[in-house]
């Protein structure tokens, strides 16, 4: 849901995107934002972080920022953590912020929060962290609820009452349209005080009135030619290659089979920059120093949780180029059906969804892989290549003999 209406009418909204823009030209400023709220919404904030830098964030409806309001509440503090319980539901209120930015806001199944904090386990933070209702954080490790290193905490608040519904709407987190808040900045509006100098000398008078007729006949002429409605298409496939994305993979998880007395067993691989490999690990007979030491030589973090030992191997691989042309979605997926009937036997793809996007459509489907060799993956990879495919996630096992069994889900784009 991408907004919250409290019952006295005030709404929070969850935005579509958020980024931080930096330019030193204020024309430049603006056509950028205004390329971005072609795909994201024709509501914004804007937030000046310094001389030529700010914090935007878009939306297709108007509120107030939910996770900005909860972050101004908490006197904005440089790492905080909330999660509210919403009564008679199975749902929570969690807003992060990392390093004095909103990280994730909305409203999340609770048993799917455990999930949205685990990544924050392998990052340096230190939270300040409030709950209220019964909610899946605890301070200490407590069975069924996630609980965070010491390390990474600052403070532990369980509030004796909720946040949300007295929540004070904060003006300069208020969603307003993109020309109200660009005129509001001065951004792409003419310096009136030097205009009025100028205009004394009648004779550069003619010519500002000239230039000033000029610039507001030709501006909705380039705005229309620069905002293309496949911004959202061409930001998506410029992620990682999945090719080398899964190759890489592959290359991590045969070096878990390199630990010495130590076995890998469930894995989870997290896209991003850089991507994350999970996996739980079990001794087989080894001590802990063991595992230790290896993860140092390997460049690996090991983290001791409650349900047992965890290893993370981390993937930097570099972005795409953006995609020059669309294809056929008819077209793709027969190519990627054709390419792993050569490689996998069986039905092993499934469509899982499809959303229209207007211009284009986005279909997520689901690969199997069952007790695969390492190269039989890599081939797998292969089939993927030059492809309009993300992938957003990979969970599996790996097997003490290098057989790899996965679910892969990803992204495809087409018309």
């Amino acid at each position: 849901m991408p907004y919250i209406t409290r019952e006295d009418g005030v709404r929070f909204v969850i935005p579509s995107y958020r980024d931080t823009i930096t330019a030193k030209k204020t024309s430049a400023l603006k056509k950028e934002i205004l390329l971005l709220s072609a795909t994201y919404g024709e509501y914004i904030t804007l937030q000046k972080k310094s001389v030529n830098q700010y914090e935007v964030a878009f939306s297709s409806d108007t509120g107030y920022l939910l996770g900005e309001c909860i972050w101004q509440h908490f006197n904005r503090s440089f790492d905080l953590v909330y999660c509210e319980a919403i009564p008679n539901t199975t749902e929570a209120i969690l807003v992060i912020v990392k390093a004095g930015t909103v990280y994730l806001d909305g409203t999340f199944p609770i048993d799917s929060i455990a999930e949205e904090l685990v990544v924050f386990k392998t990052q340096a933070n230190t939270f300040s962290i409030y709950t209220y209702g019964d909610v899946p954080i605890s301070e200490k490790p407590q069975e069924g609820k996630f609980s965070f290193d010491v390390s990474s905490v600052k403070s532990f608040t369980v509030l004796d009452k909720p946040v949300f519904p007295t929540l004070e709407g904060v003006k300069a987190f208020q969603l307003q349209m993109v020309e109200t808040v660009l005129t509001a900045y001065g951004i792409g509006v003419l310096p009136v005080k030097q205009i009025a100098v100028v205009v004394v000398v009648i004779a550069l008078c003619w010519m500002l009135w000239t230039f000033i007729s000029s610039h507001k006949k030709e501006l909705p002429t380039v705005i229309i030619s620069t905002v293309s409605p496949y911004q959202y298409y061409n930001i998506t496939l410029t992620s990682p290659d999945p090719t080398t994305e899964l190759t890489e993979l592959v290359r991590n998880m045969m070096l878990l089979l390199t630990m010495p007395g130590w076995k890998a067993d469930a894995i989870t691989y997290t896209p991003g920059l850089p991507g994350a490999l999970v996996a739980s690990v079990k001794s087989s007979g080894a001590r802990t120093n063991v595992l230790f030491d290896w993860a140092q030589k390997n460049n690996a973090k090991v983290q001791i949780q409650p349900d047992g030992f965890y290893v993370t191997l981390y993937t930097f691989i570099p972005k795409r180029q953006p995609p020059k042309s669309i294809s056929s979605m008819q077209e793709i997926i027969s190519s990627l059906l054709d390419r792993m009937s050569y490689v996998l036997p069986g039905n092993v793809l499934k469509i899982s969804a499809t959303t229209d996007k207007k211009f284009f459509s986005e279909m997520e489907m689901v690969l199997s892989i069952n007790s695969a060799s390492p190269m039989q993956v890599i081939t797998v990879a292969q089939q993927l290549k030059d492809l309009p495919i993300v992938i957003t996630k990979i969970s599996g096992s790996l097997s003490s003999d290098g057989n790899i069994s996965s679910t892969i889900t990803f992204k495809v784009l087409g018309n």
